[in-house]
């Protein structure tokens, strides 16, 4: 079975404009981004306290999705780059898509880190007063190097398919068809690659030694922190390109045949396998002693069980068992379902490496830490606490997951997405 599409279909949708379907949807869009900021505009108003983070639990769902729209980066471009160093052709395909991925995905990522600081101008603090030792610093230098990087890998791979149209994209590239133009495309992008994977190996490291450096924290003090952000990112970004790539593919704008999807869902499923394999180490070292960390504890019997459960069954079992069988791995609907499941698992396990890591306080005797006031406006203390994201969270993240779509869409739509066929 083969969905190859129309052979010019990017000349054919660009003269036809956007489709009814398309403008529906980016309108929808659009009212959820519209409530996202008017949400914005109420947590700039009354400031931090109507989220539900407090003295203790100072991260929530800003930081969890921080953290994974940098891990969806860092996997798309890793994906595409060791696709390229290695010679793998039946990558070729959807490169670009993983690198359109990668750059929007790491730039929503730097995005979520405003309405966390409550004051979005205080982020020129952070290069007016930097502390050159904070992993925080390391972060924000590499995240920017990064969206570089990842931009100007997809400039490189559209830029001549933009010249050909006359797009001021170009910058001045020629639109040069000849085969030692294709050769030196193919230099450039091979010698970038290099830089690329290694950049976004690096990118999420440094995210996950903001949280393993922290001794005070035990649940993220560990040296296993690096590899295990490193392996869900894997997981994650292959996932979102397997999707993103299917849709793509629908709306005529990439070619492939079925065996891509076959050979990336299997490729994902050895990806879940380490990321397992992770895992089992982690609560193997928290279990095996005998006294459990209350981190952990709360993970497998506390109220964040649930979670944990989603996490092991829905974004690691069940995608792993739908994966191995060959028969059901032949057919992208269900690579696809796989890879839905396995971006929520990864989304679930950012949620309890900050959920479960925040819920002891630091001080662990009473009285603990600040988590708020009560009616009569004393003060109340706590040993522990639990989290859940307020609504208006919600609709904050809800208007940058719009963002991100948007931004997407236009890019898929306007970018040539595989290279452009000409006589």
């Amino acid at each position: 079975m083969s969905a190859l599409g129309s052979e010019h279909p990017v000349e054919t949708q660009r003269a036809a404009g956007m489709s009814r379907g398309l403008l529906a949807w980016l309108g929808v869009l659009v009212i959820v981004w519209l409530a996202g900021v008017g949400a914005w505009m109420i947590q700039l108003s009354d400031g931090l306290q109507v989220t539900a983070m407090r003295d203790n639990v100072i991260w929530g769902l800003y930081i969890v999705f921080f953290m994974f729209f940098v891990g969806l980066s860092a996997g798309g471009l890793i994906v595409a780059s060791a696709g390229r160093i290695f010679g793998v052709e039946r990558f070729k395909p959807i490169v670009r898509v993983a690198v359109l991925e990668a750059t929007v995905a790491i730039l929503i990522a730097a995005v979520f880190i405003l309405p966390d600081l409550g004051h979005p101008e205080r982020i020129f603090n952070l290069v007016l007063h930097a502390q050159i030792l904070s992993p925080m610093i390391w972060d924000i230098l590499v995240i920017f190097i990064y969206l570089v990087l990842s931009s100007l890998y997809v400039w490189l791979y559209t830029r001549r398919d933009l010249a050909r149209r006359g797009s001021w994209l170009a910058l001045g590239t020629k639109p040069d068809d000849s085969p030692a133009a294709a050769a030196r495309d193919d230099r450039v992008t091979w010698a970038l690659a290099w830089i690329a994977l290694p950049a976004a190996v690096l990118v999420h490291s440094v995210t996950a030694w903001i949280f393993g450096l922290q001794i005070s924290r035990g649940l993220w003090y560990t040296a296993i922190m690096a590899p295990l952000f490193v392996s869900s990112a894997l997981v994650s970004g292959l996932a979102l390109v397997v999707l993103l790539a299917i849709v793509a593919r629908r709306t005529a704008r990439v070619a492939f045949d079925d065996d891509l999807v076959k050979y990336l869902g299997g490729l994902l499923g050895v990806f879940i396998i380490v990321q397992a394999f992770f895992l089992f180490c982690e609560l193997l070292a928290g279990f095996y002693p005998g006294v459990p960390t209350d981190a952990v504890r709360r993970l497998v019997g506390g109220p964040y069980a649930v979670l944990a459960g989603i996490e092991l069954v829905v974004g690691l079992a069940i995608p792993f068992l739908l994966l191995i069988v060959p028969r059901f791995r032949a057919r992208p609907a269900v690579v696809a379902l796989a890879a839905g499941l396995a971006i929520l698992g990864i989304f679930v396990h950012r949620l309890n490496i900050v959920l479960a890591g925040l819920s002891d306080a630091p001080i662990a005797s009473p009285p603990g830490t600040s988590i708020g006031t009560d009616v009569t406006g004393a003060s109340v203390f706590a040993t522990s606490s639990a989290y859940f994201p307020t609504a208006i969270e919600w609709l904050v993240v809800s208007g940058i997951l719009a963002l991100a779509a948007m931004i997407f869409t236009l890019a898929a739509w306007y970018l040539p997405l595989r290279q452009e066929r000409h006589p």
